[in-house]
């Protein structure tokens, strides 16, 4: 096993104080959990170094032999005095993409993103640095500006969702036989989670006891949030989570595409599915790509923006939407414009 592993099941085998274990219990611990290719040397070294590194709150009890190690007490946070650049580095990482963790987690949070700036700011020519200027995570979709989400309201949410308690709150919907959105306060309203999806940031929940559907609302959709001291009165089942109950189960097709050769995701190799085959058309230009897909509205988007670059040949289903879609794309841009309009 490799010395970082090591080092990692050292710290599972080392009791919080008062409890102390010696170095020779631990290297007998190592062993009976694989580590064969060690010795009482190697050990000892990696506790001293361990300890040295002061994230782990690891001590040890020189007053009689053999010294008793144990982690302090008092200790429940990494040691940001110590913090390294590859430390600094998954800090800043966290911190940019950590919107959607609980409020008592971002403030707990805050001194160490503040000392991994300071870190990376340290040593502004360092790899990491260039690392964190150099690396993106982007969305290749057309960027929106986002709606003004009410900063109170999104703390309380996340607040309710992490005591697990009720809201209630003011929430804009459209009701059935209606094209008009309308504000609406509700009162006993069960916090499930929160999703970011596409860009996009989801409040799920429920409302009242009895009513089992869940509801996924943008936050812009929220407002005037009050935490009750009422306890949520669903909750997820044994097997379910957030991830679940936002993956919408769609029938699976056998989706056939003639595909211009040319197409940009055809060139940069990306795949619809495992099972995708691409293979000669009897067009000189084009492909015959097989996959086996979910039918989704982001697929049908993603179909959708490849335009002319393919043809849906297969399932009929999908192919007669492409069909009705052309048609009304054409007759809307059959006659010349009314600027007037």
């Amino acid at each position: 096993m490799s010395a970082f592993q090591r080092k990692l099941d050292i710290l599972q085998f080392v009791p919080f104080a008062p409890s102390k274990v010696s170095s020779r219990q631990i290297f007998e611990n190592l062993q009976n959990c694989g580590h064969h290719n060690i010795d009482m040397r190697t050990v000892q070294r990696d506790l001293v170094s361990l300890e040295n590194i002061g994230l782990f709150g690891l001590d040890v009890d020189k007053r009689s032999k053999p010294y008793g190690w144990f982690i302090n007490a008092n200790f429940k946070k990494l040691n940001v005095s110590l913090m390294d650049g590859n430390t600094a580095l998954a800090f800043k990482v966290l911190e940019q993409s950590g919107a959607t963790l609980p409020n008592s987690t971002l403030k707990e949070m805050q001194p160490y993103f503040a000392k991994a700036s300071q870190v990376l700011e340290q040593d502004s020519e360092s790899l990491l640095t260039h690392w964190l200027r150099s690396v993106a995570d982007s969305q290749i979709s057309q960027p929106l500006i986002p709606p003004e989400i009410d900063a109170t309201s999104f703390e309380r949410l996340k607040s309710a969702i992490f005591f697990k308690k009720q809201i209630s709150a003011d929430i804009k919907r459209i009701f059935s036989g209606s094209t008009d959105m309308v504000w609406k306060h509700y009162d006993r309203v069960n916090p499930m989670g929160l999703v970011k999806q596409d860009g996009r940031q989801l409040f799920v929940c429920t409302f009242g006891a009895l009513h089992k559907r869940r509801y996924a609302l943008p936050l812009q959709f929220i407002r005037n949030v009050t935490v009750t001291d009422e306890d949520c009165q669903q909750a997820f089942g044994e097997l379910e989570n957030i991830q679940t109950l936002t993956a919408k189960n769609k029938e699976n097709i056998q989706l056939e595409l003639r595909v211009n050769n040319n197409a940009l995701f055809l060139l940069h190799g990306y795949r619809l599915s495992d099972d995708q085959v691409i293979t000669p058309s009897n067009q000189a230009d084009k492909s015959r790509l097989t996959a086996t897909v979910e039918d989704t509205n982001k697929l049908r988007a993603f179909l959708r923006g490849l335009g002319d670059n393919i043809e849906v040949i297969a399932p009929q289903k999908l192919r007669q939407y492409f069909k009705a879609l052309s048609s009304t794309l054409h007759m809307t841009y059959l006659g010349d414009v009314d600027s007037s309009s």
